[in-house]
């Protein structure tokens, strides 16, 4: 492990994050609310933090291998995690462990909150929260790959290690064209949604904050009972599109923008994305017909929370909570696999269910033709059996991981359903769950190192294991 390079790379990292924070800073200095100083120390703290790391620690090379970046990944997510929760500590918002578990879920796009009384909150911190989400969709070592030419040859194995998805591949030979393209389309979407917010009726300041939480895929809402606050039809409309848009993967829109209509239809990826996304929603209207008396409210609510569950978004219009337990059982199902890789989702990714669907038939078929060798294809292209083998592995420790983390939440002493929801949605980063942790409940009734549990949790399920597990592992940080 080259610890030097680790280190300095972390240096530039909380110097971006503290770049970052400068926004917020100006929205706290234009509203007035005398949370200004509460970034202004943020800021210092990080600088003190960045600069000496930046400054002493000189590599000799500088050449990242997979290591060095699956060590950057995961300490760069905890301990921006850490230092970003700094606002809401300084603003006396809330403890060190609540900004922290705040901040981590606003990084990962998990959308939870400990946050009881959203709405006292100033509109600096809030535009904070809510641009954690904007951020931590892409990645933020995506971004700094995008910004930092001078990494070259290092960005492959960093975009690796922070990329959800079984596969990492590039729309251009340079990387930091493909990053620098990413966010163009990001951004272009992002805008898109403000402005049809806007024309909705939003003022600017929600619809700006709205549409960071939606592209990012997190959840976060700057009203006690989110998107329902509103009851605007219109701000349900966009805001279901855009999530479900934001569940693609880019590359399917850089293929459009290319004109490679036939190469994007063909995905089969978003085939199926969309494919459980119509189907959910026609059984769970159907589903809610009796609960809300006519087709149309039911549809209505359906057609919001199947996108933002299969998103990870998390918002809410309705308290699901209540629903038939066919419905609630069917959205939970949703949050496992969440979308389509290469977006800003989180779950296990639609392709990974693609493979599995696909080795699953081809262990059926193996059993009346053993000799027939059977390769398994994704979009036409030949996945190789490692990858296969990879997918395999993680579903298997996803899912363990799912089970571990129920395990130790019910230490709360709190329901089977609370537990298992409150494990699944952490790791899956969706947000709400069922019954304490529901879509009008909150986190803030578990103990301080429950809390921090469920934060590592987050970074877990949002960097897909790998990176959180190298922190712990002796044998990586050994020299050579």
């Amino acid at each position: 492990m080259n610890i030097k390079l680790v280190l300095n790379f972390l240096g530039k990292l909380f110097l971006i994050e503290a770049m970052l924070m400068l926004p917020a800073l100006g929205v706290s200095i234009a509203y007035g609310q005398g949370d200004a100083m509460a970034f202004v120390y943020s800021i210092i703290a990080i600088l003190a933090v960045s600069l000496p790391l930046t400054l002493i620690f000189r590599p000799k090379d500088h050449q990242m291998y997979a290591r060095e970046a699956l060590a950057v990944a995961g300490l760069g997510w905890l301990l921006m995690s850490l230092l970003g929760g700094l606002p809401l500590v300084f603003s006396g918002a809330c403890s060190f462990i609540d900004a922290f578990f705040e901040i981590t879920s606003g990084f990962t796009t998990t959308g939870a909150t400990i946050m009881t009384d959203i709405e006292s909150l100033s509109n600096g911190l809030h535009f904070w929260r809510t641009f954690t989400h904007w951020i931590g969709g892409m990645g933020v070592l995506v971004f700094t790959t995008a910004i930092l030419p001078t990494i070259g040859g290092r960005g492959a194995h960093l975009a690796r290690a922070e990329s959800p998805g079984p596969t990492f591949s590039k729309l251009t030979p340079k990387l930091g064209d493909t990053a620098k393209i990413m966010y163009m389309i990001y951004f272009v979407l992002t805008f898109i949604e403000i402005i049809a917010l806007l024309l909705a009726g939003m003022s600017l300041f929600d619809a700006v904050l709205h549409a960071f939480s939606t592209a990012g895929t997190g959840g976060f809402s700057n009203r006690a009972l989110s998107i329902g606050a509103f009851n605007n039809l219109a701000v349900e409309i966009i805001i279901a599109v855009f999530m479900f848009l934001f569940g693609i993967n880019f590359a399917v829109y850089f293929k459009l923008f290319n004109r490679d209509f036939k190469g994007a239809l063909k995905n089969e990826e978003v085939k199926l994305y969309s494919l459980i996304a119509f189907c959910a929603i026609l059984v769970i209207t159907l589903n809610l017909i009796p609960y809300y008396g006519d087709f149309f409210t039911a549809l209505r609510y359906a057609s919001f929370q199947v996108p933002t569950i299969m998103s990870t978004t998390g918002y809410a219009t309705a308290n699901f909570n209540l629903w038939p337990s066919f419905s609630k059982m069917l959205l939970m199902s949703l949050m496992l696999f969440g979308a389509c890789a290469g977006s800003t989702a989180g779950g296990l990714k639609m392709t990974r269910l693609v493979m599995l669907l696909k080795m699953a038939r081809r262990e059926i078929r193996r059993a009346f033709q053993p000799r027939k060798i059977q390769v398994i294809k994704l979009d036409g292209k030949t996945v190789p059996e490692e990858t296969l083998a990879q997918v395999s592995m993680l579903f298997f420790c996803h899912v363990l991981l799912i089970l571990v983390g129920a395990v130790v939440v019910s230490l709360e002493e709190v329901s089977f359903t609370t537990a298992f929801t409150t494990s699944l949605t952490c790791i899956s980063n969706v947000g709400p769950g069922l019954e304490v942790v529901g879509p009008i409940g909150s986190f803030a009734g578990y103990s301080a190192p429950t809390k921090v549990f469920l934060s590592i949790l987050m970074l877990a399920g949002r960097l897909e294991l790998y990176p959180i597990l190298i922190l712990f592992s002796p044998a990586a940080w050994r020299r050579g």
